[in-house]
């Protein structure tokens, strides 16, 4: 790994390369006996990826409680709205024949909605709905795909899915508008055709960074980054300092092209199309599928890392804008106020919107 400052200062990467960390972790060994830690890193697989949370300014017995509690809430989280696993509600709602209405658990209609709000301002770019299509491409299976489905596969994926309204809520009852979590008999899904399939892959590993953040604030934590495989959240500082983020170079794993100095509350996210991909025929095919044509997303960007006040929006937000491209992307941005991003063309050159806290660094490609 490439050193970042001289030092004891390093960037630190886990899970998919997406976002690298610069963190002082060698003062978790390196401080005198008996002398309280600043920071405790805590590893996890969670959601098919390493989790890690840092916690500093509290002693070791409460951070580790903390940490604890945050993954267990991570954990309940991938049990409902995880679409590999037979027994959670997102896949319940799978199983169902189309065209029926079906009762969603409050926090799940919550995320739902709030996805659907991305979907309909980014004219479709961002879709929850993909689940058959992705799973042609098998880019999440075991083995993972080395090449792509059968075209006459696509077409007839892209030929049944609908332009619009692929996925339906509605509300029952009166206050609908005031929807809460803890509700289980106010909203209904329906999935409109059998090429519709709920797949939260875009926005639910954000929406668990969130909870996480969440819960380490119940438990009294002020200083913390919960980094879910580049889904990532930071909130207060690293000893009074802000936290130094790392934006990886799409094409060198091992280089870091920007550098944010980040502290107070906001999450970043990065998508790019190095996340999982395989190459055939010379051709790079990634995970990003642009669901206007059912193919991988060949809109000119090889990353985008969005800032934005909660990791739920940045995920979504990071998809969307890939998908859209850099144009339509930013114009995208400023439905949501207090999001900015920094984009990075296939051929290495950066975008930043108005906004972006970071600085690009001066590295070849």
């Amino acid at each position: 790994m490439r050193e970042m400052k001289s030092g004891w200062r390093v960037a630190v990467r886990y899970g998919f390369p997406l976002l690298m960390v610069a963190l002082l972790v060698a003062a978790l060994w390196m401080s005198p006996r008996g002398a309280q830690p600043q920071l405790h890193l805590h590893t996890r697989l969670l959601m098919g990826t390493l989790v890690n949370l840092t916690i500093g300014s509290v002693p070791r017995s409460q951070a580790d409680q903390a940490a604890q509690q945050a993954f267990a809430e991570m954990v309940r989280i991938e049990e409902v709205m995880s679409s590999h696993r037979s027994d959670s509600e997102v896949s319940r709602i799978n199983q169902v024949s189309r065209e029926t209405w079906q009762p969603v658990s409050g926090e799940l209609g919550l995320l739902l909605r709030q996805g659907l709000q991305v979907t309909t301002l980014s004219q479709g770019a961002f879709a929850m709905g993909l689940e058959p299509l992705t799973r042609l491409w098998g880019f999440s299976g075991n083995p993972p795909a080395t090449q792509p489905p059968p075209s006459a596969d696509l077409a007839r994926w892209l030929q049944a899915y609908p332009s619009s309204g692929a996925i339906e809520l509605r509300y029952l009852g009166e206050g609908a508008a005031a929807l809460q979590e803890s509700d289980q008999s106010t909203l209904q899904v329906r999935l409109k055709t059998q090429s519709v399939g709920l797949d939260l892959g875009a926005i639910a590993k954000g929406y668990a960074v969130d909870r996480a953040v969440a819960i380490l604030q119940q438990a009294g934590i002020k200083d913390a980054v919960v980094d879910a495989g580049g889904n990532l959240r930071i909130i207060g500082s690293k000893e009074g300092k802000p936290w130094r983020i790392g934006v990886q170079s799409p094409r060198q794993q091992d280089q870091v092209v920007a550098v944010s100095q980040l502290s107070g509350n906001m999450a970043m996210v990065t998508s790019g199309d190095y996340e999982r991909f395989f190459l055939y025929e010379g051709k790079r095919y990634h995970h990003i599928i642009d669901p206007g044509t059912g193919l991988p997303a060949r809109s000119g960007l090889s990353s985008v890392t969005v800032q934005a006040p909660d990791a739920t929006t940045a995920d979504a937000l990071s998809t969307a804008l890939f998908v859209l491209g850099a144009e339509k992307g930013l114009s995208l941005l400023s439905h949501f106020p207090g999001s900015a991003a920094l984009l990075i063309t296939e051929e290495g050159k950066p975008i930043r919107s108005a906004g972006f806290v970071g600085e690009w660094l001066s590295v070849p490609q």
